[in-house]
């Protein structure tokens, strides 16, 4: 009959076996880290020449203007609206104008109802509290001093335009005020 022998693997066989499996997934694992970076490469040109290709635009000045001719205008240039708020005029885009973004952005419109500006009533007010409020509603104004013994000094005695009338932004107010001196 024929004999089988059966060898039994030693110490030398098991070590051979464990270097092979060592190699193995040391092999494994560089190629596995190598396929993540070109991977990763890949999908960062990807990125760079499609997502970057997008042309920038400024966003134009519609603060003011009707809310039909800012979706016109932000349309034109390839942006998208988004409209907030209640009236026909344009108190402001967010984000503001004069910045560049990228064609296809939303631009909140928010709208609002403006009011005509009206030349506040200032007369009898102290001259530095009528300079504040002029200031504050970045309202022009020029003051002349008027002889008057019989007002308080340094107040407002007299406007031009009168109080209650419409004015635009540009406009200068006169202020006429008492003084113990004539005009210089």
């Amino acid at each position: 009959m024929w004999a089988i022998k059966i060898k039994k693997k030693g110490y030398k066989d098991k070590m051979k076996n464990w270097k092979r499996i060592i190699k193995k997934l040391t092999y494994n694992m560089i190629m596995f880290v190598l396929g993540a970076i070109s991977g990763g490469l890949i999908l960062l040109l990807f990125i760079f020449i499609f997502v970057n290709s997008s042309a920038y635009v400024t966003i134009p000045e519609v603060k003011g203007e009707s809310k039909d001719t800012a979706i016109k205008a932000l349309k034109e240039i390839g942006l998208i609206p988004l409209i907030q708020g209640v009236g026909n005029k344009v108190l402001y885009t967010e984000p503001s104008a004069g910045k560049r973004v990228k064609k296809g952005r939303h631009i909140f419109v928010q709208l609002g109802k403006i009011e005509p500006l009206k030349v506040p009533d200032l007369i009898g007010v102290p001259l530095q509290v009528a300079e504040q409020f002029l200031t504050s509603y970045s309202l022009n104004y020029k003051i002349i001093k008027i002889y008057n013994s019989d007002e308080k000094i340094e107040t407002v005695i007299d406007m031009d335009p009168k109080p209650g009338t419409i004015v635009n932004k540009n406009d200068t107010i006169l202020l006429k005020i008492a003084s113990s001196e004539v005009n210089k």
